[in-house]
């Protein structure tokens, strides 16, 4: 008897788990390849930071604003429906900051042990710290994440009251926060990790509305090509790096262009993912890397230390990166990474189900805005400093603490304070754009 698929919710895209199932292996390929280990003593690099031909790849292959858009449709349709429940933003915010702490807690500790696992077997301190520090970079998008997450019940409510002035607001500001960092040399570059990334999740709110599935196939295509345009003229009139992955730290108006291109791009290609995914094995890889999406994304750096741990015991040689013995051996490299994770993929799971279960409370907004912001605090530290510092045990002990306070629920909200449950969840106006 032929296996039965899983009953889709009727809110559920499934072009939408498609492109995030197909961005996750990009992600793994690109931060495998970029990982360079030589010299005598070794230590760690960007291999790719001279490899000039992925400067162009970028502008097809940064895939990290669909990412966002994907996120901003599946948050969305998540707080409309437990808004439709009655629910608050502090249980939406709750919910998702823990939903996010906890593999994010065991992969730092995961991390942790394999360093210190290779520094008992002898390892360089000195290669460690910068092997370790690679290891931190992934870690940006989670914070990211974590923050725009929390602001969905909010900008939910700016997409349904005010559309066009919250894109054009975030927009504005972002392209603001560019000129007078780059041009007036005001340090506010770092606000575009807000506001750039705000205004792409929004795009997200509009997949969901079916904004741009309305409007003619031509013009999809012409926005698409004026958004490229326009970054064109940002790299050849103002001077902007053409590396969007140059462009992503803080992200620049560059980053918000691609993402325009990015939904118009999906949106054209919406129609022909559909009906892929509709195939039987089609649907079950897209299930598969969704099911193990936060894993594979969390645990490919601890994979990457494994393999480099088993290479260093074995006495393998680290090529010098971009030689043509580098590139022959990128694909064990990478061959070896997938089969670590395919075993953590394994393990992981059944170690992230012994988390208790949080306790049945509505979480005061406060609250839940505290502990996302211990969240964010904690991996943030471990971005920019790396594993290897004493404040990492701090950092460490931080999210725990999220974690638990999360977990606990408290202060709760009161049941007489509850909203009302809605027979209509927060709709959007259709007639956006």
């Amino acid at each position: 008897m032929a296996t039965q698929l899983p009953r889709i919710p009727p809110d559920r895209d499934l072009s939408i788990d498609a492109v995030r199932a197909l961005c996750l292996p990009v992600v793994v390929l690109l931060h495998a390849l970029q990982m360079g280990i030589s010299g005598d003593p070794l230590r760690a690099s960007n291999a790719l930071a001279h490899w000039q031909p992925l400067v162009w790849i970028t502008w097809v292959g940064m895939i990290m604003p669909t990412f966002f858009i994907a996120g901003g449709f599946a948050g969305i349709t998540t707080w409309r429906r437990l808004r439709g429940r009655g629910g608050t933003a502090g249980e939406y915010i709750r919910t998702r900051a823990l939903r996010l702490a906890r593999p994010v807690l065991t992969a730092l500790l995961g991390v942790l042990l394999t360093l210190g696992i290779m520094a008992l077997c002898g390892a360089d301190p000195d290669f460690l710290r910068s092997f370790a520090f690679r290891l931190a970079e992934p870690l940006w998008f989670i914070a990211v994440y974590a923050i725009c997450t929390s602001f969905v019940p909010l900008m939910s409510r700016l997409h349904r009251i005010a559309a066009w002035p919250t894109y054009f607001g975030l927009a504005g500001g972002a392209v603001a926060v560019d000129l007078l960092s780059r041009f007036a040399g005001i340090p506010i570059g770092p606000l575009n990790w807000l506001l750039v990334w705000l205004f792409v999740q929004q795009l997200g709110f509009g997949v969901r509305d079916g904004w741009y599935a309305k409007r003619p196939r031509r013009l999809l295509v012409l926005l698409a090509i004026a958004a490229y345009g326009l970054m064109c003229v940002a790299v050849f009139g103002l001077h902007y790096s053409p590396d969007m992955l140059t462009n992503l730290n803080p992200p620049t108006v560059l980053i918000l262009l691609l993402g325009l291109a990015q939904v118009y791009l999906f949106t054209l290609l919406q129609p022909l993912i559909r009906a892929v995914v509709k195939r039987r094995r089609v649907l079950m890889v897209v299930g598969a890397l969704g099911v193990f999406g936060m894993t594979i994304y969390l645990w490919h750096t601890v994979a990457m230390g494994v393999v480099v741990g088993i290479q260093l015991a074995a006495g393998l040689p680290f090529p010098e990166p971009l030689g043509a013995s580098w590139w022959l051996t990128r694909v064990p490299w990478i061959l070896a990474i997938v089969a670590v994770l395919a075993v953590l993929c394994a393990i992981v799971p059944r170690i992230d189900r012994l988390w208790p279960r949080e306790r049945a409370h509505t979480m005061r907004l406060w609250a839940s805005i505290g502990a996302t912001a211990m969240l964010v605090g904690s991996v943030g530290w471990v971005l920019t400093q790396g594993y290897l510092v004493p404040g990492t045990a701090v950092a460490v002990g931080v999210l725990a603490l999220a974690i638990a306070w999360l977990t606990l629920g408290v202060p709760a909200v009161a049941e007489s304070e509850k909203y009302p449950a809605r027979a209509t969840s927060d709709r959007v106006s259709s007639s956006g754009g």
